[in-house]
């Protein structure tokens, strides 16, 4: 329900835009390219809980992407992980040797590459395309490397469910807490790995689940008054929040060019000619030097909009003594159900707190004879 109202919101914002250039006729409109919305969900102290991932994409095929939620309330719940290990294997070719000593290394590929030819020239391959291990190919490229670096780390890796999602059938998708504590989880999916088959990515859709996050309630008192935590997506770094389309375009991210920019101040003049320069940083200055320029980018919030989620923990209802069938009321099933559970081997109730209707701690005969009063008082 809150998707969908957030759904009509831009319905709204974007019904204005387009009056207001059809009156206007100055307004430029901002499509939304694609909507994130980490949803809401309840969970009772020590209980699991799911929440879901929206996703709109309205210009783009989805074939890869990356976010990165946080809790604000590390007291409260943490995402469910489990405990592996990463084996990171790195190849390192020497530039320098002093005897069998490596003075300088540098970090190599240590992949064997196959390639298949496009175009000949006689003997000579011309142009040539990159092709995976096991697929037909003209020639290959053995890695050059002289010595190896193993490293083997301890992650915790996040618990999620892609059953009936929008990424059902990718060939990767992954979470891990990147802080260690399970406080954070960074999602990581990807359509199409580069090896057969061929799998399609995320049509134009409205709405979809994109996934599902798995958390873990903290057994927290009753007597707690702040009981959301909020799930906050974290967007102003780039390396950990992004969308491609099929062809590795970054969708709604902007790159632009900024000078790099010195301010020179002239401590010595000779009439109009200066004869020493000194370097600060700002005002006052007499001259600007542009030494290059570097590209910043960003993410452009007008096409691309990012709502963040919560988990609500909900304070337990008292049991309801004697409801034993647990349908929220107390009547003559509820001791047929104790009858046949205390003398013919019936199943033992869903809640059963329940049973207890003396409120001792125990079950036993006690709790049927204080049902049978409850229900049919002495005269």
């Amino acid at each position: 329900m809150l998707f969908r109202n957030r759904l009509l919101q831009f319905g709204a914002v974007l019904m204005v835009t387009v009056l207001s250039v059809v009156f206007t006729g100055t307004t430029q409109a901002q499509v939304v390219e694609l909507v994130l919305d980490v949803g809401e969900a309840s969970a009772l102290p020590g209980e699991q809980v799911t929440i879901p991932v929206y996703l709109s994409n309205y210009e783009d095929t989805i074939a890869g992407f990356n976010f990165w939620v946080q809790l604000d309330r590390p007291d409260i719940m943490e995402f469910t992980t489990v405990l592996g290990e990463v084996v990171d294997t790195t190849w390192w070719q020497c530039l320098q040797w002093d005897g069998d000593v490596c003075l300088d290394s540098i970090h190599v590929s240590g992949d064997t590459t196959f390639w298949q030819c496009n175009e000949w020239n006689g003997d000579i391959c011309t142009d040539s395309t990159m092709v995976p291990s096991g697929s037909p190919f003209d020639f290959f490229h053995l890695a050059e490397w002289d010595f190896t670096h193993i490293d083997t780390n301890q992650i915790m890796i996040g618990t999620i469910d892609s059953t009936g999602t929008l990424v059902a059938g990718w060939e990767y998708v992954d979470a891990r807490s990147l802080g260690g504590t399970g406080h954070d989880l960074n999602v990581v999916g990807i359509a199409n790995m580069p090896t057969p088959p061929m799998t399609p990515g995320i049509p134009l859709q409205e709405g979809g689940v994109l996934i599902k996050l798995v958390g873990t309630v903290y057994d927290i008192p009753d007597t707690m008054t702040e009981r959301t935590v909020n799930i906050l997506v974290q967007t102003s770094t780039l390396d950990h929040f992004g969308f491609s389309d099929p062809w590795g375009n970054a969708i709604g991210i902007v790159c632009d060019s900024i000078p790099d920019t010195s301010f020179w101040l002239c401590t010595q003049w000779a009439g109009e000619v200066c004869l020493n320069w000194q370097r600060v940083y700002g005002p006052p200055y007499d001259s600007i030097s542009i030494d290059g320029y570097d590209i910043i980018c960003y993410l452009d919030t007008s096409v691309v909009h990012v709502f963040d989620g919560s988990v609500t923990v909900l304070v337990p209802s008292p049991p309801l003594y004697g409801d034993v069938n647990c349908n929220g009321s107390v009547d003559i099933a509820d001791l047929v159900y104790f009858v046949d559970y205390m003398f013919l081997g019936g199943p033992p109730s869903p809640c059963e707190e329940n049973f207890d209707c003396d409120d001792d701690g125990e079950i036993t005969i006690t709790d049927l004879i204080c049902l049978v009063d409850w229900m049919f008082p002495p005269q």
